[in-house]
């Protein structure tokens, strides 16, 4: 009997086994590339510009030790460093909005912090309640009205001393909620009551945003305690940002 060379049976015997042997299975399909949702939401975002000359702040002496602080400037002007932008505007659609569907849990926080109200103003959606709170060592009465012109009518008034747990209220109305403090007449703020939550306030930069806003044509009106409201009309675009460009102005401005 013949035998074959060791180097030829070893090569024909690893050829049989290769050809008797299971295909390797497949590699994974990779996962197809998420596509951008063509109906998605974008925002409404910007700069609030102020022209003109910046209004003089207002600097009111403390005399209430409680207050921790020997002054107090007037939060309603908020210029920019540079002069062009303005704080505290707050920002919010006012045509076309979805109503909110589910109320905020939580409510609005108002602070009472070195005899002033922190922030000075914000937005709350209807039903959203209102929580005061005082860290200051003194007294504070809090004066709640309905709008923000004088003689408007009392939401609710309430002492709150130093140590008190904190007040929530429900000012059940859409509207501009005003505070004021009958024991220190400087502090003011405000509470703007919304059917939804499509809004925000400027910076000290004058920089604001309002998230997650879907596709539409909208009206948007940027208030402010001194200067009015401007209002506009924007078209938020999937994924896209809508600059209102609102500017504000002194009177000589």
């Amino acid at each position: 009997m013949h035998r074959l060379p060791l180097a030829l049976a070893v090569t024909l015997w690893g050829s049989l086994a290769f050809a008797g042997a299971p295909p390797a299975p497949a590699p994974a399909p990779r996962p197809a590339e998420p596509k951008p949702d063509a109906a998605g939401p974008g925002s409404i975002a910007g700069v609030i510009g102020f022209k003109g000359a910046a209004p003089k702040v207002e600097h009111t002496k403390v005399s209430d030790p409680g207050c921790g602080t020997a002054s107090v400037d007037d939060p309603s002007v908020l210029v920019s460093k540079d002069g062009k932008a303005l704080g505290n505007v707050f920002v919010r659609i006012t045509r076309n909005a979805p109503a909110a569907e589910v109320v905020p849990a939580g409510p609005v926080v108002v602070e009472q912090q070195g005899c002033l109200y922190r922030p000075f103003v914000q937005g709350a959606v209807k039903g959203q309640k209102i929580q005061l709170k005082n860290a200051d060592g003194t007294m504070h009465n809090i004066h709640a009205y309905q709008g923000a012109e004088k003689g408007s009518k009392t939401l609710f008034n309430v002492a709150q001393p130093p140590g008190a747990k904190a007040v929530e209220k429900d000012p059940k109305s859409l509207d501009v909620v005003k505070l004021k403090c009958d024991v220190h007449p400087w502090m003011t703020a405000y509470v703007i009551v919304s059917e939804h939550g499509f809004f925000a306030a400027s910076d000290a930069e004058g920089r604001f945003e309002i998230k997650a806003v879907p596709p539409g044509t909208y009206t948007v009106e940027a208030w402010h305690e001194r200067f009015g409201a401007l209002t506009a009309e924007v078209k938020v675009e999937p994924g896209q940002v809508a600059d209102p460009k609102f500017v504000f102005a002194d009177k000589k401005g």
